[in-house]
């Protein structure tokens, strides 16, 4: 067998174990729901509150809390990674004040602090606005 035989038949025997280790270590980063939106930097920062209103945000307007009126229902979550955050559905002073994952979504975007009170800026993860498969359980 030629050189170059050998070196072809060495690169499919470590290439394809190789491959098979990886992927089954791979792990999805991205939630799973009926809409995903990844919340790009750089956000509007105030005291713990985060702000973001691009307008990948608008295929989720349907489903915002008013900005006023109670009861709020929007079935949005936040996820911090693959974390949910939350509670959901605080005033901006709530948030801003205490921070530690709260969040709201209203029509012009959402609100949120970082689970540690980081600055979601650059503290290194990835957030997500996320309508769940079945908006009625919040449990995603």
């Amino acid at each position: 067998m030629t050189r170059l035989g050998v070196a072809i038949v060495a690169l499919f025997v470590l290439y394809f174990p190789a491959a098979a280790w990886v992927k089954q270590r791979y792990v999805d980063v991205i939630p799973k729901g009926k809409i995903v939106v990844q919340l790009v930097k750089p956000f509007e920062v105030y005291q713990h509150a985060t702000i973001s209103h691009q307008p990948a945000l608008d295929r989720l307007s349907n489903w915002a809390d008013p900005e006023t009126a109670k009861p709020q229902h929007s079935p949005i979550v936040i996820y911090e990674d693959t974390v949910p955050l939350g509670p959901g559905h605080n005033t901006f002073e709530a948030i801003s004040k205490q921070g530690a994952g709260r969040y709201s979504h209203w029509r012009g975007g959402v609100v949120f602090s970082a689970s540690d009170n980081s600055d979601p800026n650059s503290n290194s993860r990835t957030y997500w606005a996320v309508l769940p498969n079945d908006p009625t359980d919040q449990s995603q």
